[in-house]
């Protein structure tokens, strides 16, 4: 899976939390002054989720993609495959690990990777213990240039 290249500069300004600072956003971007917006917040797992996902025009928010915990706003469900079975928790349309993206293409379209579950080694301490036997699994879905999903989620094609 191809990764985007991440923005030198950030397009947008980060609010800060009284008392809290402020985590820098991160930002892709996927062409003609696109570009989406996310945040880190610690998952509660031992890493980090990006959240707080929202897709912009120049420095025009579009549409917010997942909210600050990383709830999809507007979910596009998903195909339903034997990924399920592999699954390490209850299925939730929530962000809890990474996402990435593809730039635009030609038709309009670009695509979202959700990770939906990391593989074993995600458990791990640095010596090895706590690994499991967890697949990876990442769905992917595309979207237009209204942030709308025109997809639902599905095992990305190798």
């Amino acid at each position: 899976m191809k990764l985007p290249k991440k923005l030198s500069g950030n397009k947008r300004k980060t609010e800060h939390k009284k008392g809290k600072p402020a985590i820098p956003p991160i930002d892709y971007e996927l062409g003609d002054g696109y570009f989406l917006a996310s945040e880190q917040k610690p998952n509660g797992l031992g890493g980090y989720a990006t959240v707080n996902t929202g897709l912009y025009k120049d420095e025009r928010l579009i549409r917010q993609i997942t909210d600050e915990n990383g709830q999809f706003l507007n979910f596009p469900g998903i195909l339903h495959g034997k990924w399920e079975e592999e699954l390490r928790f209850p299925f939730r349309p929530i962000v809890r690990f990474t996402i990435h993206y593809n730039k635009f293409r030609d038709n309009g379209l670009a695509e979202f990777f959700w990770m939906v579950q990391p593989d074993g080694r995600y458990w791990a301490d640095d010596d090895g213990f706590g690994m499991e036997n967890d697949s990876e699994i990442v769905l992917c879905a595309e979207f237009d240039q209204t942030g709308k999903f025109v997809t639902p989620f599905h095992l990305p094609e190798k």
